[in-house]
């Protein structure tokens, strides 16, 4: 089955809303992550990843035990490129705003 790999990076100024949907997030991420092998819509990896160097965010961090998060990394296996983004589509980060909707892409993986 194809996997698709997912830069899906946040929306500037977007830690606030991102941490207080952060646990939904999380509980859809274990769902994929717990699916069988040969399951559509099954998270191979997911993370999220810091601010770039030399941007305002990653210059002035969160107060402290705040993580500060820029964006999300997955890798899923689906049978379409277009059901994965469909997948993206129904994660909170994409429906609470947080993920920058111009800036994500999805590759498949040779």
């Amino acid at each position: 089955m194809p996997r698709f790999v997912c830069y899906c990076p946040d929306y500037p100024n977007s830690l606030e809303r991102r941490l207080s949907v952060r646990a939904q997030h999380l509980v859809a991420a274990k769902a994929d992550l717990a699916k069988g092998e040969n399951e559509m819509g099954r998270q191979i990896m997911g993370s999220p990843f810091l601010p770039r160097p030399g941007t305002a965010q990653r210059d002035s961090p969160p107060p402290a035990g705040t993580p500060n998060l820029a964006g999300s990394f997955m890798i899923y296996q689906f049978e379409t490129r277009e059901e994965c983004v469909a997948r993206l589509q129904a994660d909170v980060y994409w429906t609470a705003g947080v993920w920058d909707k111009e800036r994500m892409e999805v590759e498949e993986l040779a």
